[in-house]
């Protein structure tokens, strides 16, 4: 059940009964409807075990157990829930906190399964035209302290599926839904070149039409050329600031620079691709004159879309577990207001430090949003074709 299209209330979902056991993928902003969900299984699945995983429950296993959940996986939950469903079948009741090794080779897991979910519901769109969504790797090996990638295991070796076994899966779909748009929703798609050389000429006589997410500071002009003469039409960069001293290693620790920024909008815009970059607005440190190098910088670019986000200290973040260390000085703990960005541009500000508060923030995001429309550029929730 996707809880994004049920932000008011799920009383009426349709809700499956009569398992054995139950599993709950965990988010902070929709945590509360995930709770709502869970009260709504038990009372109608009194001996359901019930399971909880994803990055909510892997930043705060021991709150999410005492609310009521049977079972909390930290972590990637493929290896733990088999182990949990083979001790049930032993008789033995599984720990009530547990991991496991994140699956290593990733070509040993099966395809997913959209057979099991009603695809016409899929609202996300590529080129105009309903698309799947696709890993063809995992991890994140950069240390930003602001993003929640931290919290699935940011900083360990990023495992890759082979290209073979991606391509697989792209016929599968193909022939099996019809699908031949794609959103590959990997952290860095593009994080190796030699890796990107050889997916993209795999994946290039497959005659699919995909987007991307990228990272500025490997991404270059032949990085480009690539991606667009294998299928891609659009790619996201993870731009947050164009200040200096926000990107820097004691703040963001976004370990990238204006300057290669710059070069990869440029390479982006170059070959023809669709660009969307995602900026951060309210980091420790911000001020009016960061905010105008930010405006300055992105101005300067060539692109196409945006998102403006107010930054929120997920739990298991550096941000939320050591406010102390960056100036934060109150951090809402209702995280059904932890919205980056909802309907009507809705967000969260959720953040207070000793140098501004949740309405200063929320006045430099409008600042921001408004004069890059006025400078031409397509909020995203606007675009045409990719959604």
């Amino acid at each position: 059940m996707d809880l994004s299209s049920r932000w008011g209330s799920i009383g009426n979902s349709p809700i499956p009964d009569g398992y054995d056991a139950y599993g709950f993928s965990t988010y902070t902003a929709s945590y509360h409807l995930t709770q709502q969900l869970r009260n709504i299984v038990r009372a109608r699945n009194p001996n359901a075990l019930l399971m909880a995983g994803g990055p909510h429950a892997t930043a705060l296993p021991e709150q999410v157990s005492a609310d009521g959940f049977d079972v909390v996986v930290k972590g990637e939950g493929e290896i733990a829930v088999q182990n949990i469903m083979d001790t049930l079948n032993h008789g033995d009741a599984p720990p009530k906190i547990l991991a496991y090794p994140a699956p290593n080779p990733l070509d040993t897991l099966p395809f997913p399964n959209f057979d099991m979910v009603d695809l016409a519901t899929y609202s996300r769109r590529v080129d105009g035209q309903p698309s799947l969504s696709l890993l063809s790797s995992r991890g994140c090996p950069f240390p930003c302290t602001f993003c929640n990638s931290n919290i699935m295991g940011a900083g360990k070796p990023i495992r890759f599926r082979s290209p073979e076994n991606i391509v697989a899966e792209l016929r599968r779909c193909k022939e099996r839904y019809g699908v031949h748009h794609f959103r590959f929703q990997d952290d860095l798609f593009t994080i190796n070149r030699r890796r990107v050389a050889a997916l993209t000429s795999a994946i290039g006589p497959e005659n699919i039409i995909y987007r991307c997410f990228a990272r500025v500071n490997n991404f270059n002009g032949n990085m480009a050329r690539m991606l667009v003469d294998s299928g891609c039409r659009h790619v996201s960069f993870g731009v947050e600031s164009g200040s200096p001293r926000i990107l820097a290693r004691h703040a963001m620790n976004k370990r990238q620079t204006p300057e290669q920024i710059t070069t990869a909008l440029h390479a982006a815009h170059d070959v023809g691709l669709t660009t969307r970059i995602y900026l951060i607005v309210g980091f420790p440190e911000e001020t009016d004159d960061t905010i105008v190098d930010t405006l300055t910088l992105m101005k300067s670019c060539p692109w196409d879309e945006f998102s403006v986000y107010p930054l929120i200290a997920y739990p298991g973040t550096p941000l939320h577990d050591h406010p102390e260390k960056f100036g934060i000085t109150h951090i809402n703990k209702e995280y059904s207001d932890y919205i980056q960005v909802g309907r009507e541009r809705q967000a969260g500000f959720t953040i207070r430090t000793n140098t501004f508060d949740e309405h200063q923030v929320s006045r430099w995001r409008d600042r921001i949003i408004n004069e890059l429309q006025a400078n031409g550029r397509t909020w995203a929730g606007n675009s045409a074709k990719f959604k």
